[in-house]
Formats: C-alpha cells, sequence, structure tokens
C-alpha cells in the first residue's frame, strides 16, 4: 500500500484557505448562533476517524468549516452523479461508499488515507436522520479506525437540521443554536481488549463508540 500522501488533494490544499474563509462565513450568514466546542480534543496533527451524528446535508460543511485543517470526507455515491455537486465534492476531497452495506473499495480508501496522514470523516449511522435520533452504527467505522489503528473522535450536531432540513437541499438561515461539539477520542487503548478475539474487540468499540457519540450529541443539544 501506498505510504505518499494523495496527490488528488494538491488542488484543494492550494484553494484550502480561500474556500474555508468563505464558508465560515456563509456559515455565519447563515446561522449566527453557530458555536464549536471541544476542539481541544483534535489532534493537531496525524490521522483520525470523525464520527459524527447526521441530521442534515448542511452536516458536512459544518464540520470542515469548524476544524482547522483539511478533512477527507466518505460520501454516499448518488451525490457524485449530480454533475456539478459531484465535481466539487470531489474537489473537496469526497470519496464515494455504496449505502446500505459493506462498501470495501471505500473503507480501502478510507484507511489508506489514514495510514497515510490523513484525517477522514465518517457518518457511522450510514445516512441522514430523518427523526433527528441516532441510528444504529455500523461497524465499518471500528474496522477502519482497527486496521489503521487511528483514534476515533465523536462529533455531536445540533441544529443542523435548521439551515437545511431533512429532504431538503437549499439552505436557509436560521436564529436557532447550532452547535458543533467534539467529544472525547476513542483509543483503541481505552478498551483494555488486546488479549481478547478481533470480533470482540470490534463490538466492544462499537458500543463505546456509540456510548460517546451520544454523549456528544447531548452536549451539541445543551
Amino acid at each position: 500500500m501506498s505510504t505518499a500522501p494523495p496527490a488528488s488533494s494538491r488542488a484543494y490544499r492550494l484553494a484550502y484557505g480561500p474556500v474555508m474563509l468563505a464558508l465560515r462565513m456563509l456559515v455565519r450568514l447563515l446561522a449566527p448562533r453557530w458555536r464549536v466546542t471541544g476542539r481541544r480534543h483534535l489532534p493537531r496533527r496525524g490521522a483520525f476517524i470523525l464520527a459524527p451524528n447526521h441530521i442534515s446535508d448542511a452536516d458536512p460543511p459544518l464540520i470542515g468549516a469548524s476544524v482547522l485543517r483539511p478533512l477527507w470526507f466518505m460520501a454516499k455515491r448518488e451525490l457524485f452523479e449530480i454533475k456539478l455537486l459531484g465535481r466539487w465534492i470531489h474537489f473537496c476531497q469526497a470519496f464515494p461508499v455504496e449505502p446500505g452495506g459493506a462498501d470495501r473499495a471505500a473503507l480501502r480508501r478510507a484507511e489508506e488515507l489514514l495510514k497515510n496522514g490523513q484525517p477522514v470523516v465518517i457518518f457511522p449511522e450510514g445516512q441522514c436522520s430523518k427523526s433527528g435520533e441516532l441510528a444504529p452504527l455500523s461497524p465499518g467505522v471500528a474496522m477502519v479506525a482497527l486496521r489503521a489503528g487511528v483514534p476515533i473522535i465523536p462529533v455531536g450536531l445540533s441544529g443542523t437540521n435548521r439551515i437545511v432540513p431533512y429532504g431538503s437541499t437549499i439552505p436557509r438561515p436560521t436564529l436557532s443554536p447550532v452547535r458543533v461539539h467534539f467529544g472525547e477520542p476513542l483509543y483503541l487503548r481505552d478498551l483494555r481488549l488486546a488479549d481478547q478475539l478481533p470480533r470482540t474487540v470490534r463490538a466492544a468499540l462499537m458500543e463505546e463508540l456509540e456510548k460517546r457519540l451520544r454523549a456528544a450529541v447531548a452536549t451539541a443539544r445543551g
């Protein structure tokens, strides 16, 4: 497996500063009460997985605007089939995943990026929640974290569905609180299960991730 930095991100890295400045200005315009907490939990360098709850199509750009370094995003394949949007999110370092199952190619891509020191955003629910409540988590995020040996950072999102409601694609301004909270990282050493079978470790990792993700969502909701 290659250890060189992904060449496809070079153009985006050159444009990253202006793109993020414009995005943050837009978020402030749409959501003046946007607040980011828990940044102390984000490593300043190296790879990690961000695992957010998913309540709106506004979630990926809000996460991107809340982190002070370039990210890679696992995004559902159908978005890449929308001509202009597909080109834009590809430029912004998104790569496709087939929803509703274990997409091995997408998981391998995420693992490769992580092993190259890149942070990756994976929505562990696999889809947007209509009710806003946390859905069952896919085990794929645990498998990638174990194989790449990186921490998982749960991200609690609240109020993003006020900007882009479920089922809509058009952003709208809101005076409601919008919050992005980065929770306590989940390191593999936290589990202290090195002597147990990988399947058991994976199950324990998912149980602890769900616990910490629920805590991050609760904090984001205030």
